[in-house]
């Protein structure tokens, strides 16, 4: 007996319906034929499901199913879902098989289920299958420990269920929706919602009231109707209803799993807000949208640039967004709290699902979303978060912008949570398990994930138990009362080197240095031969300081090695234009406010930007207005003959020439008209 290709399955499975694309939105592990053919396909599985399930029974046992809990029980840990996926996929086949047109009523379930995994009725009884009815619910309860992290629990409670459905009643609530009733279920979500858009999300026995006098609701699968008219199973598809309109994006058109998945996130940066769209891997280099929206790959990452797409305002974060295009769908669920977390790798803040206790925080709550964040925030939140006093400029109106949030400590982050409830309920941290590494500096991300900056240490975050001790290279880190707030590791400062990090058994490696790894020097270099302060115009074997190598000279040897002076300019010109004293000039970009700057511990300006300006002497000046301004200078008299080939800089030179100050200027001004007549 093996287990391969069930292990496959169980891989499959987990990626499908339990992986962390499914945070905070409702999993039905609805599965049937069509969609086992379409699995097996998606994720190379050898075997189909079925027979990979047989392989692991033996129905002629008295416990035919005990070598898979024996399996689940080998495997079982907090971080996976529990290894009964592939046995609990066929049960639901088993519901899917039942016929609701009379001929097979619901108790002869296990009729379906026999010919399924033993090719004849009666083989597999009700009295086999309780050990399926306790996997269930441990899946369930795997599930509820991840708070929605791993998907939104929709199998019902054994209170929850029909006393005559009591074991086979979980099988039964997950083959309800199919991902055509889910179609239907948001186009008649679209129709409540605007008939009182205030009161959305309407409750379950609402939800079901209304989709029971639906004029489209014969278009819903025949199973889906009868468990709306089934008194006893009409609570279980009310609770299943309720959540799916709570996670529900405003979208009218349903993505099935099987489609690419794209997240679209807040993104922050520069004092501005704007979108970010994160696949659940480097994809394509562009991707086209509905709408004119076209998706641009940043680098070689998971992020692309949403062109086209309007920036975020108080309505579109509230309201949730979807937007398609050819076999990619990408979507965001509506929310009236955005949590902002400092992304490493493209060094700006983006939105966040959830918060990470030890990490810091900008939080924008929605006006009726406010008071459960003050409150939360009176409760767990670490000493030193600021709130804006007023309005700001970026800000969607009547939003409130709480920043430097941190949470030390995890668990009375989730007891505050589950105290305040309300909005802040959906943030809620997963949990954690195991000891991992957060934050820190990587100085090269693209050859190591685990190289960090000596003295930017990344910290250490320790699983909910609160482990006792905590060592680092073998030194003891917990002198202070055991509590699950994340370690600083910069704090030991470690020197530079590889080191291990224990906790309770377990163990973590990272490695600081100095600075980044260098590229190997070449034996020989190759490079530009310096010979009596001139550079030979050809490159040839050459060694030590007398090789030009990798080097713009510009205006000559001199100015290439001379430290540029640098001047200081206002921000918010409408243009800014720099003209030197040897007859160059060219417009200046103001740079964005990198996403570093308040992340200083004393925040500076950001009030002005510097220009780097050659040795040879300029001026700059901005335009505010049609008004033009001298902003700045390092005065120098020109040294150029007025030829036409400076006709650009000389209109330039009489455009600003009244603005100019100094004998320097005035000559400047003198040979730009010279060279215009």
């Amino acid at each position: 007996m093996g287990f391969a290709a069930y292990a496959e399955w169980q891989h499959a499975l987990e990626q499908a319906f339990f992986s962390e694309e499914w945070d905070s939105q409702p999993v039905v592990l609805f599965v049937d034929e069509r969609e086992a053919r379409s699995l097996q396909q998606k994720y190379g599985v050898s075997v189909p499901l079925v027979e990979a399930v047989k392989q692991v029974v033996q129905p002629s046992s008295p416990r035919p199913f005990q070598a898979v809990e024996d399996y689940e029980s080998s495997r079982r840990n907090g971080e996976r879902a529990p290894s009964v996926l592939p046995l609990l996929a066929c049960s639901v086949i088993a519901a899917t098989r039942m016929a609701n047109d009379g001929t097979h009523r619901a108790n002869n379930y296990h009729d379906r289920f026999s010919e399924l995994l033993a090719d004849r009725p009666g083989v597999l009884t009700s009295q086999h299958y309780l050990p399926v009815a306790e996997m269930w619910k441990r899946l369930a309860a795997w599930q509820m420990r991840w708070r929605g992290f791993h998907g939104v629990c929709t199998i019902p409670s054994m209170e929850a269920l029909p006393h005559h459905q009591a074991r086979i009643g979980y099988a039964l609530s997950q083959a309800v929706l199919r991902d055509s009733d889910r179609q239907q279920l948001l186009r008649f979500f679209n129709v409540m919602r605007a008939r009182d858009e205030a009161a959305w999300p309407l409750p379950g026995d609402a939800l079901v009231n209304g989709v029971s006098v639906w004029d489209y609701e014969a278009k819903f699968s025949t199973s889906f109707q009868h468990s709306l008219r089934d008194p006893d199973f009409r609570p279980l598809v009310e609770d299943l209803l309720a959540a799916i309109a709570d996670a529900w994006d405003g979208s009218d058109v349903y993505a099935p799993h099987g489609s690419l998945r794209g997240e679209l996130l807040v993104r922050f940066e520069s004092k501005r807000l704007g979108w970010l769209v994160r696949l659940p891997q480097p994809g394509d280099p562009k991707y086209q949208l509905e709408n004119g929206v076209t998706l641009r790959q940043i680098a070689a990452t998971e992020y692309y640039m949403p062109e086209g797409l309007a920036l975020p305002t108080a309505r579109s974060l509230q309201r949730g967004a979807q937007l398609h295009g050819d076999g990619i769908t990408v979507s965001r669920s509506a929310a009236p709290i955005v949590l902002l977390r400092q992304n490493v790798a493209l060094d700006c803040r983006t939105s966040a699902e959830r918060f990470l206790p030890g990490e810091d925080h900008m939080i924008l709550s929605a006006p009726e979303a406010a008071p459960d964040v003050e409150r939360l925030l009176r409760r767990a939140a670490s000493p030193g978060r600021k709130k804006e006093p007023g309005r700001l400029s970026w800000m969607p109106d009547g939003w409130t912008l709480h920043h430097h949030v941190v949470f030390d400590d995890p668990v009375v982050l989730r007891s505050a949570i589950l105290d305040t409830a309300g909005a802040v309920v959906g943030a809620m941290p997963a949990p954690r398990f195991k000891a991992r590494l957060q934050g820190g500096l990587l100085i090269a991300p693209d050859i190591s994930r685990g190289l960090y900056l000596a003295g930017g240490e990344p910290d250490l975050a320790l699983p909910d138990s609160a482990p006792g001790s905590v060592f680092l290279d073998g030194r003891d880190l917990r002198s202070g009362p055991r509590t699950a707030a994340p370690l600083q590791l910069s704090a030991c400062e470690p020197a530079p080197g590889r080191h291990t990090v224990q906790v309770e058994g377990s163990s973590l490696e990272f490695t600081t240095a100095e600075s980044a790894p260098s590229l190997r020097e070449a034996a020989v270099p190759i490079g530009f031969p310096l010979v009596g302060g001139c550079v030979k115009a050809y490159a040839e074997h050459a060694c030590g300081d007398t090789a030009i190598r990798g080097a713009a000279l510009g205006a000559g040897l001199a100015e290439a090695d001379a430290e540029w002076p640098v001047l200081l300019c206002r921000r918010g010109a409408d243009e800014t234009l720099f003209l030197s004293a040897d007859g160059r000039g060219w417009r200046v970009a103001e740079p964005d406010i990198p996403g570093w700057w308040e992340r200083l511990p004393e925040t500076p300006s950001g009030y002005c930007f510097e220009v780097r300006v050659p040795t040879c002497g300029g001026w700059i000046f901005q335009n505010s207005r049609d008004a033009w301004r001298l902003e700045a200078a390092l005065p120098a008299f020109p040294n150029l003959k007025p030829d036409t080939h400076r006709g650009r800089w000389a209109q330039s030179v009489r455009a600003v020439a009244d603005v100019g100050i100094g004998d320097e200027w005035e000559a400047c001004v003198r040979l730009a008209q010279e060279a215009m007549q």
